[in-house]
């Protein structure tokens, strides 16, 4: 029966699919995260548009799972499933430029480095407010809310997003955005704003505002310290955040890097990365606070936003090893003394050399937007921390200890910090009280509009909009893997 209709649905498309028995198969159901290895009966890759509407339809009719795979970067493997299909949106990849709107228009199969290199090739010096890693893509990235580089400075991601058209679970192809009038477009829209990917229909393409720079390059780099100086660091950059203006933004990193001195040793670092938008003069002398605390080394640079995303944006790839990933949201002051022990503390007992911790420095224009103008309900944060275990693909057996380990870690944090909340885009499937912890007070509209847009909730897996999953509390029996196929 179900080979009749994939038969069936061959014929149908302009695209072309992939079963367990095709050689190309093994490498396509590879994503960032390798510890994620499910077998899906089905990968379809569209040609069209309409070759969307069609795989959708395929699944639905045939009751079988279906998932939307873009950049592989999903941190719980929900762009994958098992024994289902998988929409593989790699060859919808057009990418258009409207200079009258200074838009790009980018069909959903790109991924953020073919972006930022088509915006290069205009010689406009516009860029897009997109992700730090070149090869996530702007789907998943944006629907989720979508923190760049310079969103202190021009907003969230999702703030300058003109349109989106997506397939819709009854199959109709809507074009929403700023411009819509009818209650149930705009309706969708604020829920595509920072609700999650996955839940209300098929992204097949953005239309995305494209900002000129302050300075056409920029002042970035990376200052790092021994960690254990991060609670002399964070005290200090705790408090100067607050009064650096919206054009600079300084991330944070812990992890190991190679000693300067003896290549073949690791040492463990607090990193700070400065990407201020602006004149390099000016954002040298911002720095001078973080430049005299005496840190192993500082490496500031003027370059381009794109060609820095390039230079320094695929070091936090998980790149095919097992990974266990996790989030909180911290509110003004929350870089304080205690999460500082707490960084100390945990990092210096990680179980693995590769696993790391990041922070995003929030705020500036991203408050500037009311918490329930979209979806994204963060707005006030101030740091959203993330952490990646990462461990050999070969050693299944260290897969505990190092979730246990990530999992206290931020649990510890997000409690040193006050945290209010994690962030969706890094996605959790141990995550307590998930749906609050995404959404906070909009997740009661966000249900609402998944009744609506999809009552037979065929877009669902385990935290998508409206599930009642919740994981247990117990961490001795944790196995993630497992989880995931919930």
């Amino acid at each position: 029966m179900i080979e009749t209709a994939i038969q069936e649905l061959v014929r149908e498309l302009s695209g072309y699919v992939l079963q367990p028995c095709d050689s190309e198969y093994e490498d396509v159901i590879k994503i960032d995260n390798g510890r994620i290895q499910f077998r899906p009966r089905l990968i379809i890759f569209p040609a069209v548009v309409e070759d969307v509407r069609l795989g959708l339809k395929f699944a639905i009719t045939n009751d079988l799972p279906f998932s939307i795979k873009g950049g592989g970067h999903s941190a719980a493997g929900y762009c994958l499933n098992e024994g289902g299909v998988v929409i593989a949106m790699k060859n919808l990849n057009r990418i258009t430029f409207n200079p009258k709107k200074e838009t790009v228009t980018a069909e959903m199969g790109v991924i953020w480095y073919d972006v930022y290199k088509f915006m290069q090739l205009t010689n406009t010096g516009l860029i897009p407010v997109g992700g730090g890693c070149p090869t996530v893509a702007p789907p998943g990235f944006m629907l989720g809310g979508g923190y760049s580089f310079v969103s202190r400075s021009y907003g969230m991601s999702i703030d300058n997003l003109e349109s989106l058209k997506i397939v819709t679970p009854d199959g109709e192809l809507r074009h929403i955005g700023v411009h819509s009038t009818s209650a149930e477009d705009i309706d969708l829209f604020w829920a595509c704003s920072g609700g999650g990917g996955g839940n209300f229909g098929i992204v097949v393409e953005m239309e995305m505002r494209v900002r000129k720079p302050l300075s056409k390059k920029m002042l970035v780099g990376q200052i790092r310290y021994p960690l254990e100086m991060a609670e002399d660091v964070l005290g200090y950059y705790n408090e100067w955040v607050e009064e650096v203006p919206d054009a600079m933004a300084v991330y944070g990193f812990m992890g190991n890097q190679k000693d300067l001195i003896d290549k073949t040793t690791n040492v463990k670092v607090l990193g700070l990365t400065p990407v201020f938008n602006g004149d390099g003069a000016e954002g040298i002398e911002l720095l001078q606070g973080l430049l005299k605390l005496k840190p192993i080394n500082a490496d500031l640079f003027n370059m381009t936003l794109p060609d820095w995303e390039f230079y320094n944006g695929y070091t936090t790839r998980v790149a095919g090893r097992s990974s266990y990933i996790r989030s909180t949201v911290l509110p003004k002051g929350g870089m304080n003394n205690k999460v500082a022990k707490v960084i100390i503390e945990s990092m210096s007992k990680a179980p693995s050399a590769e696993s790391f911790a990041v922070w995003t420095h929030a705020g500036g224009a991203i408050e500037n937007v009311a918490s329930d103008a979209t979806a994204y309900v963060h707005r006030n944060s101030r740091f959203i921390p993330e952490v990646k275990a990462i461990w050999d693909l070969d050693k299944p057996g260290d897969t505990l200890k190092n979730v246990e380990w990530a999992y206290e870690f931020f649990e510890r944090l997000a409690d040193a910090g006050k945290a209010t909340g994690a962030y969706v885009n890094y996605i959790d499937p141990l995550q307590h009280n998930w749906a609050k912890q995404y959404y906070g007070s909009n997740y009661k509209r966000l249900l609402e509009i998944k009744k609506k847009v999809d009552p037979n909730n065929y877009f669902n897996f385990q935290q998508s909009v409206g599930s009642p999953f919740n994981p247990t509390k117990e961490l001795t029996d944790i196995s993630p893997i497992n989880r995931t196929r919930v």
